[in-house]
């Protein structure tokens, strides 16, 4: 038998998880939003920028396309 650990796409910080669903929640959703815009700012980025970042071309095009509950 194979066992897997994984780790939540979007993992909360250890101090919201008591707090009510809804609060839950709303970080959650922030939390994807805020992946979101990371990675649209990552596809309009040029490519000497991205080189300044140590990523290639390939792999922020890659990031980009995720959606924003993927890690």
């Amino acid at each position: 038998m194979q066992s897997v650990l994984r780790t939540p796409a979007l993992a909360l910080p250890a101090s919201l998880t008591r707090r009510p669903l809804r609060v839950r929640a709303m970080a959650w959703l922030r939390l994807g939003l805020a992946r979101r815009r990371e990675r649209q700012y990552l596809a309009e980025m040029e490519p000497r920028m991205l080189r300044d970042i140590g990523i290639g071309p390939h792999d922020a095009h890659r990031e980009a396309r995720k959606l924003w509950w993927e890690v």
